[in-house]
């Protein structure tokens, strides 16, 4: 099972009741992945939104990039050994970080509402944690068929 914790250290007027049902939701779509990765442990997501200004920090920080992004992903799942913790302890699968401003440009940009965006977003950060990426078209291909199948 899957806990999420949300902290908004900036202001976003989407309810976190959204997230928690997104990640029911991702829950059920990526069961066998989730199984895979966490075994019968619950696993833990923090989803943390910020500012433009704390998102440019940490994306110059983490990525070497002095401007702001829409999301970044810290995956623990790939570089903690959890095969040493007790079968009863929650697994730290990883924080999502969601510029709130970024993502009401982009909304705006595509013509749909901050919610749409949010979730787009946070379903992505999700797909990030469980091994995911896009570093090439066959990789993108895959993870977009993913975040429609949650997304539907």
């Amino acid at each position: 099972m899957l806990k999420l914790s949300v902290t908004k250290e900036a202001k976003c007027a989407v309810a976190n009741k959204v997230f928690v049902e997104l990640s029911e939701k991702f829950e059920k779509v990526m069961k066998k992945r989730i199984t895979e990765k966490i075994k019968k442990r619950n696993g833990e997501v923090d989803l943390v939104f910020v500012s433009d200004k704390k998102m440019q920090e940490m994306n110059l920080e983490y990525r070497k990039k002095n401007s702001p992004t829409d999301i970044i992903s810290f995956a623990y799942l790939e570089v903690t050994e959890y095969e040493d913790w007790e079968e009863s302890e929650d697994i730290i699968v990883g924080d999502i970080f969601i510029s709130v401003e970024t993502a009401k440009k982009q909304a705006k940009e595509q013509k749909h509402s901050l919610e749409k965006e949010m979730r787009i977003l946070f379903v992505h950060g999700m797909l990030h944690l469980f091994g995911f990426d896009h570093q090439n078209d066959a990789q993108e291909k895959e993870m977009e068929k993913w975040a429609k199948k949650v997304l539907a």
